[in-house]
């Protein structure tokens, strides 16, 4: 009897577990998914008064009226330039296609809402009759398809008024058929695919926004249909949004931030502007500090600190926008707009096509705020570091914000296991003398055998070990793939900060103890400071480099670019320097050219403690 009423005990705790939703969600939510519904179109962000407002802004604001005049610049050299194509080049992913979808179709229809110029309106049309045409968006990859659907949504409902009915026909049809009837396929647990409804990564966020976006098109003709799939994606959201508690971090690091969150962030928008509400989607802990986190996250030589399986360079995101605009902060705006000035040619003559496929929500989300977007700069005064909590603990530190030759450091502690991940507990980036010093190779071939799978094959590639990171290596063994370890300490004062990591789960079975420290000196010099008790074996400090290595001993002069950085080992006293390659076992994992590895070598010390302390110094 006992064993009954345990059994009918945990049915009713998984049952209420599976019931609960994000409290915002709960208490946001009307009865009826499509209550407020914006009747006419457009109504997903770019509504008839929003593009007034940049339209009437762009009179008296020469920078906005340029950004304009580069979105008719792109969608006209992208009239003579090839439709998209049902291609799956890798056996798995028709993504590069659903992403040009989106550059192409979007480009379009905001040129056209702009100009009025049918050419515009014509290429989206035929665009989308390309896409509506194919067997399948592979679901089998619903990135893809919900990508796909996101294209075509957009152009469906801001060109509604001026398509003719057959043509719309054609076009929702192909949005239900080909992308939400294939949504609810995963929800019902009958797709490949059907993992992510449940899943806390970038899938999440960019599979429930391409749904969204897809009911909200068509949510006047099919209002059954919307109701039913914005139903489950409101459920299944808060699984994504989770991993941005508590300061705003993303665990998959700054590159898959710029993806998931964009999403997020078109989600917000196109629900609040079509419904009037976004069911409390934006007040999920960690979104309205998120921006922050993407800002610190980018170095002087704009490059991101790239932990995870994410590239290095730091191009402007319209996200930044999105999000002071959700957020009502214009001092993050203000910084973004600096960026896209920096970046972009507002007097761009060379007519190439812009490469970001969200660039015209640049336009749509520019601020307002006419007093902000006059002042020369911001006057946001962001703090020199910051330690962002969360399954992927980060810390950076840096000695300005204005200066592109100053120091920047940016280290981790981690989760091994987190999506996207690698295992570099403890590894860091290093810039100064506007050089990317101590670099991480990132990503590799995501089609390799086993990339993705974290139980054996991923853990014999090079780049996803800390064999290839700047961190340590004992006794020539991967660290423990299971690990997760925090950041201990952080204190930062204008003279000193330090980040304290205890790295001892990293290396379980290996050592006692691991315990690194992390200093900014003076805002220029950085230490890095390891103790490590009751090693098992040999223990190899190394950073991954581009620089040109001289070694003398205990001391390494890197240079690149014309600048110099002077690198010291201070203990242990007998450790020398070397210089080993980065050259993978296997031909089909990158080769790494270009770059090399300065390492030393140490024996576990007799009283069993042993302190490793490298310091860098730039050279003036």
């Amino acid at each position: 009897m006992k064993r009954i009423f345990a059994f009918v005990l945990i049915l009713t705790v998984i049952a209420l577990l599976n019931s609960l939703e994000s409290p915002a969600i709960a208490k946001a939510a009307p009865r009826d998914a499509l209550d407020g519904l914006r009747k006419e179109h457009p109504r997903i962000i770019l509504t008839p008064q929003r593009l007034q407002s940049v339209k009437t802004l762009a009179e008296s604001d020469p920078i906005l009226a340029a950004m304009l005049d580069q979105v008719k610049q792109d969608a006209e050299t992208k009239l003579t330039q090839p439709t998209i194509e049902y291609r799956i080049p890798d056996g798995k992913r028709l993504l590069a296609q659903s992403r040009l979808a989106i550059n192409r179709i979007w480009s379009f229809s905001l040129a056209y809402r702009l100009t009025g110029d049918r050419r515009f309106l014509d290429a989206a049309v035929k665009e989308m009759h390309v896409a509506a045409g194919f067997k399948d968006w592979n679901p089998s990859h619903f990135l893809d398809t919900a990508e796909m659907t996101a294209a075509l949504a957009v152009g469906y409902d801001w060109l509604y008024n001026d398509i003719n009915p057959k043509d719309r026909e054609t076009i929702r049809q192909a949005i239900i058929r080909l992308g939400l009837m294939p949504g609810f396929d995963c929800f019902a647990g009958k797709s490949r695919s059907s993992w992510w409804p449940r899943a806390s990564n970038n899938w999440n966020q960019v599979c429930n926004g391409g749904m969204i976006l897809g009911s909200l098109a068509i949510a006047d003709e099919k209002p059954e249909l919307a109701k039913r799939m914005i139903g489950h994606c409101l459920k299944s959201i808060p699984n994504g949004l989770k991993e941005y508690r508590p300061d705003g971090s993303y665990p998959e690091g700054p590159g898959y931030w710029t993806y998931g969150t964009c999403y997020t962030v078109l989600t917000i928008l196109a629900l609040d502007s079509a419904l009037g509400h976004d069911f409390g989607i934006h007040e999920h802990e960690g979104l309205d500090l998120t921006a922050k986190y993407r800002l610190h996250m980018v170095g002087p030589t704009k490059y991101f600190f790239n932990y995870a399986d994410g590239g290095v360079t730091a191009r402007p995101s319209a996200t930044i926008f999105g999000l002071a605009h959700i957020f009502r902060q214009p001092d993050i705006a203000r910084l973004h707009l600096e960026s896209l000035i920096d970046c972009y040619r507002l007097d761009r003559e060379d007519k190439k096509p812009l490469r970001e496929r969200f660039y015209p929500l640049n336009v749509i989300y520019y601020p307002e705020n006419k007093k902000m977007i006059a002042s020369e700069k911001s006057q946001l005064v962001l703090p020199l570091d910051a330690f962002f909590r969360g399954r992927q603990d980060v810390v950076t530190m840096r000695g300005s914000w204005n200066d592109s030759n100053a120091t920047f450091l940016g280290i981790k502690g981690g989760d091994n296991q987190a999506s996207h991940g690698h295992l570099d507990i403890g590894s860091f980036v290093l810039d100064a003398s506007s050089v990317r010093w101590a670099i991480d190779l990132g990503s590799d071939n995501y089609n390799m055998p086993g990339y993705f799978s974290k139980k054996s094959r991923r853990w014999k590639y090079y780049r996803m070990t800390n064999l290839s990171h700047n961190t340590l290596v004992i006794g020539g063994q991967l660290q423990n793939i299971k690990a997760v370890s925090k950041v201990t300490d952080f204190q930062t004062k204008p003279k000193a900060t330090h980040a304290t990591i205890d790295m001892s789960d990293a290396y379980k079975g290996q050592a006692e103890s691991v315990v690194r420290k992390a200093s900014l000196l003076d805002r220029k010099k950085v230490v890095i400071e390891d103790v490590v008790t009751a090693a098992v074996d040999d223990v190899r400090w190394g950073m991954v480099t581009k620089a040109k290595i001289t070694l003398d001993g205990p001391r390494a002069i890197l240079t690149k670019a014309g600048h110099t950085m002077n690198v010291e080992i201070v203990s242990p006293k007998n450790a020398r320097f070397e210089i080993l390659s980065t050259r993978p076992k296997t031909d089909i994992e990158n080769q790494n050219k270009g770059t090399r590895m300065l390492a030393f070598k140490t024996k576990p010390d007799a009283n069993k403690k042993m302190v490793l302390k490298v310091v860098f110094s730039p050279v003036e």
